[in-house]
């Protein structure tokens, strides 16, 4: 991993019996469209930027690129905005061989939004307002990793990492996307284990932020999570035609669009297990028949925008008229700590310059 295991609680400073909240985002391709649309209009409803109710954010792939941006207190909206007008030039198939000789998207397009000034620009992780961490899988070593900001004493290198290569590293969808490489180092998606960070970020408020789990809530915004299932029709040998059909390529997409759905299944149920009622809010729209074929990973057309834009209304309306949601919202966090970068505390410096003056 990318940090260190220390003595549980170390570095944290919060009063016991403080809720602690956690906003935990899913991966899923185009469908983040949904999420972000849940998170501009609950930032819409409250009038301030959602980061500021919540104590730590994760994030793995699209949900990484939004985590980053809420801990950024960059609008929901302006994310809603790039993806809607935006989401055909990220995914603009280039030739590829049908995916044979290499991915059939590229990552520049999205490189280039989030590049601009008024989203990332050539900010660092420590410019992050708030604790966030974000899964990938450092495919050079083959260790999943986790960038996080300086929250903790230990967590002295990410916050050196621009935010555009953790995006970039955290999105890197196998048979979608190159792996992007940054730091002599070669990265592929989080969500290959990590789709749903929840769990992630459950650790991390307990082991290294010192919070006991009766004092965490926690609120997971999924993607339209898709059930990938087989069709009785189909030859049941398990070679390639029976995977991906007679392209090759899309035998690596059916694997991760399984992988992905079954480990969104199994954070959900874990969570429920581990967090008592009323400390645990999943937030998703299952897909129907007719929506699926509308909705996928890399659909970026006028018809996928309809139904997520349109669902992810429908879902921030209902967290709205749920009051146990609304408690949500209305958390104010402590001011966090963060012991590197440009939003260190420098309290011991401060005094030791008064004592030698």
């Amino acid at each position: 991993m990318s940090t260190s295991a220390v003595a549980i609680g170390q570095g944290s400073e919060r009063p016991p019996n403080q809720r602690f909240q956690i906003l935990a985002l899913s991966g899923g391709g185009y469908r983040g469209l949904y999420t972000a649309k849940i998170l501009a209009d609950l930032e819409q409803h409250i009038g301030a930027p959602i980061g500021r109710h919540f104590d730590l954010i994760a994030g793995t792939s699209i949900g990484g690129i939004l985590a980053l941006a809420v801990a950024l207190e960059i609008p929901a909206e302006r994310m809603v905005t790039l993806f809607e007008r935006h989401g055909e030039a990220i995914f603009r198939r280039r030739w590829s061989l049908r995916g044979i000789v290499r991915a059939p998207y590229s990552q520049a397009p999205l490189a280039a939004l989030l590049a601009q000034d008024d989203l990332f620009g050539d900010r660092r992780l420590e410019a992050c307002l708030h604790p966030v961490l974000v899964p990938t899988i450092n495919y050079s070593t083959g260790l999943p990793v986790l960038f996080k900001t300086p929250h903790h004493p230990n967590f002295s290198r990410d916050f050196r990492y621009q935010l555009i290569d953790v995006a970039l590293a955290t999105s890197a969808a196998p048979a979608y996307f190159p792996r992007h490489v940054f730091d002599h180092r070669q990265y592929i998606d989080g969500g290959l284990f990590a789709n749903a960070p929840g769990l992630l970020a459950l650790h991390e408020a307990q082991h290294f932020l010192g919070r006991p789990r009766e004092d965490i809530c926690l609120v997971a915004i999924g993607t339209m999570s898709a059930r990938f299932t087989v069709d009785p029709r189909r030859n049941r040998s398990g070679g390639t035609y029976d995977w991906g059909g007679w392209h090759p390529a899309e035998t690596p997409k059916r694997l991760f669009g399984v992988a992905i759905s079954a480990q969104e299944s199994l954070v959900h149920h874990l969570l429920g297990h581990q967090l008592a009622p009323g400390q645990y809010f999943h937030v998703d729209d299952d897909l129907t028949d007719a929506r699926a074929r509308a909705v996928a990973l890399d659909k970026a057309n006028a018809a996928a925008r309809e139904v997520l834009l349109g669902v992810g209304a429908e879902r921030a309306k209902w967290c709205l008229g749920d009051p146990a949601f609304r408690t949500v919202l209305q958390h104010s966090p402590i001011a966090p700590r963060f012991y590197h970068g440009i939003h260190a505390h420098h309290e011991e410096g401060v005094a030791r310059d008064a004592v030698t003056a």
